[in-house]
């Protein structure tokens, strides 16, 4: 075997492997271009670069994808082979279609398949034919996508290539979900599927599960959708694609959203969770647009005013993203068209699009800012200046997300003013909110430092988280905040007699493994709290459930 043969059989793996290992075919394409280069072949540079470029867009690495499938290109319009023209401007196409400029990716898939014309390289012609209906798919002309699917479809069939044909029968039955021909949309999900199960093809297979279960829920037949939900969710879990999880989360909290609205709001909390930690910003647009438009429902403005703000702070991001994106993509251009001088001239041109993007990442500094500020305010009580109901929750909800590392011994208190409503009966409600600071201001300086949280549940209620402690360290602190509010010496009349305001405390100790959730621990302390006001008030009840 000579060289040239050992360099394209290295070439062969490397794109073979570019989807399922991508970082791999891509150091293999390095080195059979380094090869290449030393051994003067300069067809073999060429292929081993585009193989470079099929492995970065594996990777996501857009840029660098353009810029190996531009040099490719160039080599190969020395030789002029219309089959290695062809791939090299498809792929060019997809990264015009990645980064919105759809024109240009539409010309790059039309000269493709021009070139195509008098070959026999029909797989390649129904990639490009599919791409093509999805750039039309993606500006909205439906009828010019059908088209091209269609032409692509008929090639596949023909030529008996069966996974793209279920790839191209799920784009197809998309086209028919948004034109509302569910019939239709069905039997292309359907036949799809069938495919797919064959060839064990997870990623995909889930997909068009998703997209089946979609149709089931505008055909209002729920339990076959959550069927089909739950199912493409279990094998999408399995291998971890948070990419593809985050629809389906989106599916099920739809089948949720009117009769269970907490398994709603923990699908999409889940959902933005994974959106969060692959940075899939448009899909977290989607999930804070959700929220908005759910609280707004419920007509709890505040807090759709929370999620807008975080809605359209993310769309500010993508936008300012997309611009510099393509801006990168115009420069990678520009320095293969153009000799260095006319590339400074040019490059004079884009600096008011760079300065653009300078005041776009300034508006969105401000808005982040803002924004810290808006989460701040919702997790934080007004009048108190402790941490809210939602806070004490949200701060819990974290603590039993770790509770495999958490500390052995914990305590939840509730902690209730005695008799407050004679107090606001005494001397006004506006007495009473200054009654109300005194109280937290004392509690919050008692609990100091301490690992936990303190806040105001509501009304004259106030819980208290404590972390990493022992009962008896517990009860010491329970009696300490008890004993230190009745020493700020607040007092009021009643029935001619004057009376301290006292807090009456009930709480609840033990590991956090041991209960299933905080409300667990809410409800022991709220039946310990009714033991201390029963027994006369101003007094701690504190129970640890292990001990008879």
């Amino acid at each position: 075997m000579d060289i040239s043969e050992i360099v394209m059989s290295k070439i062969k793996e490397a794109r073979n492997i570019s989807f399922k290992q991508p970082i791999l075919a891509f150091n293999m394409g390095v080195e059979a271009y380094n090869t290449a280069k030393k051994n003067r072949l300069k067809l073999e540079e060429g292929y081993a670069l585009f193989a470079m470029a099929l492995a970065c867009r594996s990777m996501t690495k857009i840029s660098e994808c353009f810029n190996y499938a531009l040099d490719a290109l160039k080599i190969f319009k020395t030789y002029n082979n219309p089959i290695d023209l062809a791939e090299a401007l498809n792929l060019i196409g997809v990264v015009h279609f990645y980064n919105a400029m759809y024109e240009l990716a539409l010309e790059n898939f039309l000269k493709a398949l021009h070139l195509l014309e008098d070959t026999d390289e029909y797989l390649i012609i129904t990639r490009v034919f599919n791409n093509i209906g999805e750039v039309y798919k993606e500006v909205g002309n439906f009828e010019e996508s059908l088209i091209a699917y269609r032409k692509a479809l008929t090639l596949c069939e023909k030529y008996n290539y069966i996974n793209n044909i279920a790839v191209i029968l799920e784009n197809m039955g998309e086209i028919y979900f948004i034109n509302k021909d569910y019939a239709y949309s069905f039997k292309c999900y359907k036949k799809s599927y069938d495919i797919l199960i064959k060839h064990n093809d997870i990623t995909a297979l889930s997909d068009v599960e998703n997209s089946l279960g979609k149709v089931y829920f505008i055909q209002k037949k729920y339990d076959k959708a959550r069927e089909c939900f739950n199912s493409a969710l279990a094998k999408l879990e399995e291998i971890e694609n948070k990419f593809f999880t985050i629809d389906v989360l989106i599916n099920l909290g739809n089948l949720d959203m009117i009769e269970h609205e907490e398994s709603f709001l923990a699908y999409i909390h889940k959902a933005i969770k994974y959106a969060q930690q692959i940075n899939a910003r448009k899909k977290l647009c989607q999930l804070y647009k959700i929220l908005t438009e759910f609280y707004e429902r419920k007509e709890d403005f505040k807090e759709s005013l929370v999620f807008y703000k975080k809605y359209h702070l993310v769309e500010q991001e993508i936008e300012t993203t997309v611009i510099s994106h393509k801006l990168e993509i115009i420069k990678i251009e520009l320095s293969k068209l153009f000799s260095e001088e006319e590339v400074q001239k040019i490059t004079k041109l884009n600096k008011q699009l760079e300065k653009d993007i300078g005041n776009k990442n300034a508006l969105l500094d401000v808005m982040k800012k803002a924004n810290k500020n808006l989460n701040e305010e919702a997790i934080s009580d007004e009048l108190t200046n402790v941490p809210n109901r939602r806070g004490v929750n949200s701060y819990l909800n974290k603590v039993w997300k770790e509770r495999e590392i958490a500390p052995p011994g914990s305590a939840l208190l509730m902690i209730d003013i005695d008799y407050f409503k004679r107090y606001n009966d005494c001397y006004g409600h506006l007495e009473g909110d200054s009654c109300l600071k005194k109280i937290a201001d004392c509690l919050n300086s008692v609990f100091g430092e301490r690992q936990g949280i303190l806040g105001r549940f509501g009304g004259e209620e106030f819980v208290c988280f404590i972390k990493d402690t022992g009962y008896k360290g517990a009860l010491e602190l329970s009696e300490l905040l008890r004993s230190s509010v009745e020493k700020i010496g607040l007092s009021y009349i009643w029935n001619t007699n004057c009376y301290p305001v006292t807090i009456s405390i009930g709480g609840v100790y033990g590991c956090i493994s041991d209960f299933n959730s905080s409300n667990d621990m809410y409800l022991i302390a709220d039946e310990e709290l009714y033991k201390a006001k029963n027994g006369g008030r101003n007094k701690v009840f504190l129970r640890n459930p292990n001990v008879r």
